[in-house]
C-alpha cells in the first residue's frame, strides 16, 4: 500500500447554486462497478477544499474517493484575506464570539431579502449541514460510493465540523477521523448517545500542539470513551500540522473498519 502514496492534483468539481465548494479526488483506475468508500474532507482554519484532497495519496491513491468542502466563511488575518473557515461555532475556544474573534452576522436588511427570496435555512450550522449533505448527494450521481462507508475527516477547526455531523447524525455515517482538532464548543456531544454506539472514531494529535493541546484531547476523548463511543487514540511526536505517520496510520485504521465489516 506505500507504495501508492505519490502526490497528484486534485479534480475540479463544478459548484452548483446552493453547494459548498468542492474539490474531488478519484481512485487511480476508477472502476465504476465498485462501490468505494468515501472520505468527506474539512480543511482546517486558513484552508481550503484543496487542503485535504491533496493529501489523499498520502493515504491511498486507489482505496477512497475523496470530497474536500470549502468552509463557508471568509478568514481574515492582518486584515488581509487568508483561506477559509468554517463559522464561530466550529472554532477554537479562544476564537469564539467574546474571546478576540468578531462574528459577521447578517444585516437586518440581509435576513429579510434571504427570507422573501426563500434561500433557505439562515442558522450558520444548517448551512453547513445542509451544504455538506447536498454535496454527497451531488457527488453520488457521478461516482459510486458506498452508503454504509461514508467517513468524515477533518483537520483542525474541519474536525469540528467533522464531529458535529457525524455525533448528530450517526446513522448517516460510518466513522468519523479528527486530526489535530476538537469538539464544538457549546454542542452535546453525547445527546444521542446510544444511536452513537455504533460509530467509530479516530482522534489522532500532535503532542507539541499550541492551537489545540494535547491535554485538552485528552480530556475529551476521555469523555466519548466514558459515554460508552470506541474512540482510537493516537500522539505523535509533531505539533499542528499534517505528517506522513498521521496519514499512514489514518488509511490503516480506514482499511480496518471497512474489512471488519466484512
Amino acid at each position: 500500500m506505500n507504495g501508492d502514496r505519490r502526490v497528484v492534483p486534485p479534480i475540479e468539481a463544478p459548484c452548483e447554486p446552493g453547494l459548498l465548494t468542492e474539490a474531488r479526488f478519484v481512485p487511480q483506475r476508477y472502476e465504476p462497478n465498485y462501490a468505494y468508500p468515501l472520505l468527506v474532507l474539512f480543511h482546517g482554519r486558513g484552508g481550503d477544499e484543496h487542503q485535504m484532497v491533496r493529501s489523499m495519496p498520502s493515504m491511498s491513491w486507489r482505496n477512497y474517493v475523496g470530497l474536500g468542502l470549502r468552509g463557508p466563511e471568509t478568514a481574515i488575518r492582518r486584515e488581509h484575506h487568508d483561506g477559509y473557515g468554517w463559522g464561530d461555532d466550529f472554532a477554537r475556544a479562544d476564537r469564539r464570539h467574546g474571546h478576540g474573534r468578531p462574528r459577521s452576522p447578517l444585516t437586518d436588511r440581509e435576513i429579510v431579502r434571504r427570507a422573501l427570496a426563500d434561500e433557505g435555512p439562515l442558522d450558520p450550522v444548517d448551512l453547513v449541514e445542509d451544504g455538506v449533505f447536498a454535496a454527497v448527494r451531488n457527488l453520488r450521481r457521478t461516482l459510486h460510493v458506498h452508503s454504509e462507508r461514508i467517513f468524515l475527516v477533518g483537520c483542525g477547526e474541519g474536525a469540528a465540523v467533522a464531529f458535529r455531523l457525524a455525533l448528530s447524525y450517526p446513522e448517516r455515517f460510518a466513522g468519523v477521523v479528527a486530526i489535530n482538532g476538537w469538539l464544538p464548543g457549546e454542542f452535546r456531544a453525547l445527546g444521542r448517545l446510544k444511536s452513537c454506539r455504533d460509530l467509530r472514531i479516530l482522534v489522532v494529535h500532535g503532542e507539541w500542539n499550541a492551537r489545540a493541546p494535547i491535554h485538552l484531547a485528552r480530556l475529551q476523548v476521555a469523555m466519548l470513551r466514558a459515554g460508552g463511543l470506541r474512540v482510537a487514540f493516537q500522539t505523535y511526536p509533531c505539533a499542528h500540522r499534517l505528517t506522513s505517520p498521521m496519514l499512514a496510520d489514518v488509511d490503516t485504521w480506514l482499511i480496518n473498519q471497512c474489512t471488519s465489516e466484512l
